[in-house]
């Protein structure tokens, strides 16, 4: 969900909307329909082998900064890439990109007329809902390939197996961080979600990159011949995937490209704009750290990335749902002023943390303190945040 809204996405969450009115504000029982899904598929002419080689990222965190490395170095190599990430920032015109840039605005309410008549062709049904993140996976890539694009870099919208991204087969599947979340819709424990990511993995899967160290339950489904990125904090790591995911695609998809010259993960580090994944910004003279960690390792990780670039007495906002490890999160920022943040409320619940600040308000008392800024927790705490601070989320470099 993004802060700014367009009358371009009603399509992609009209079945969402009605099956949450349907529902009436009472418990959610619509559930996501696959068979829905596939006669979109079937619709747009797509098929499980897709024509042009693509990539898939899982997980449960870090996949976007794994989707940004593995589409520039994809890009670095001379392909024309196409790359389908979730959530966005600022706006949903991110979740479609060419080369590293969202498309543009007449674009994308294009790509919106084509999910309109798609909805259309297709008939009626009470047996669950296309969702938001599989209507922009299937849309996004009827129009990438009809852009021509060379080679496609697909990240997971809600899952694995139970998302609309297991409708295909992928040579080279990414595997990032794994921990315990989504339990509601992933089946209630840390070994359903690690199946339900891992399920994608197939027959026609020839590589698989993973962040290490991976909980015993996501370790034990990873095929034995798995390349590990164990080196460098949490970030670097996730970039390390990314390339090395591209690097695998290429050998197994493009044996003639040559990969010397291709940028190593020290270089993309300096290269890729990310936007809340440690990005710097500069906000009344001081400098805020704007962070979408939301596990207790990566908050960890964040923290000591601060504290060497900060002024000391930085403040603290944070926003961590429920849904997430609340306390594990709060005990790395022990001995820090932490303010918490109820961002995304209107999905979101925040009484294991008591949250009672909105984003708004906790940016104009950060401003008025004048004190330097580490804000931490969801994407669309991030979201919020830069769309108030109107940081460029359009393009990765």
């Amino acid at each position: 969900m993004t802060l700014r809204h367009d009358p371009a996405d009603e399509p992609f969450f009209r079945e969402w909307n009605e099956a949450r009115r349907r529902e009436n504000g009472g418990q959610r029982t619509i559930t996501r329909s696959r068979k829905r899904s596939a006669l979109l598929q079937e619709h747009l002419g797509l098929h499980r082998g897709l024509p042009v080689p693509a990539c898939l990222i899982v997980g449960s965190k870090g996949k976007g900064t794994a989707v940004a490395a593995a589409t520039a170095t994809l890009h670095a190599a001379g392909l024309r890439v196409g790359t389908i990430t979730s959530p966005p920032l600022r706006h949903n015109r991110e979740r479609i990109r060419i080369d590293g840039r969202a498309i543009s605005q007449a674009d994308y309410e294009a790509l919106s007329q084509r999910a309109a008549r798609a909805l259309e062709a297709l008939r009626s049904s009470d047996d669950g809902y296309l969702p938001p993140s599989g209507m922009y996976t299937l849309i996004g890539l009827s129009w990438l390939l009809d852009a021509e694009v060379d080679v496609l870099v697909i990240e997971e919208g809600l899952g694995g197996l139970s998302d609309d991204v297991s409708l295909f087969s992928y040579p080279v599947v990414a595997v990032t961080q794994i921990f315990a979340e989504h339990l509601d819709v992933l089946g209630g424990s840390l070994d359903a979600v690690a199946a339900d990511l891992l399920g994608v993995i197939d027959d026609a899967t020839q590589r698989v990159v993973a962040f290490s160290p991976q909980p015993p339950q996501a370790q034990s489904r990873l095929p034995e011949h798995t390349d590990f990125v164990k080196t460098g904090a949490t970030l670097e790591r996730n970039i390390r995937v990314g390339a090395k995911t591209a690097c695998s695609l290429l050998e197994v998809s493009f044996p003639d490209r040559k990969q010397a010259g291709l940028p190593n993960a020290e270089e993309l580090a300096e290269k890729l704009i990310l936007p809340g994944r440690a990005s710097l910004h500069t906000v009344s003279g001081a400098q805020w750290c704007i962070d979408t960690s939301i596990s207790p390792e990566g908050v960890a990780d964040i923290r000591a990335r601060a504290e060497g670039i900060l002024r000391p007495g930085f403040r603290v906002l944070a926003a961590f749902p429920d849904v997430k490890d609340v306390e594990g999160c709060i005990a790395e920022l022990e001995g820090l002023p932490v303010t918490f943040v109820g961002a995304g409320r209107e999905y979101l619940n925040y009484s294991r943390s008591q949250a009672d600040t909105t984003t708004q308000q906790a940016v104009h008392n950060a401003q008025a303190a004048g004190s330097d800024v580490l804000a931490v927790g969801t994407q669309s705490f991030a979201g919020e945040l830069l769309e108030i601070l109107e940081a460029d989320t359009d393009r990765w470099w």
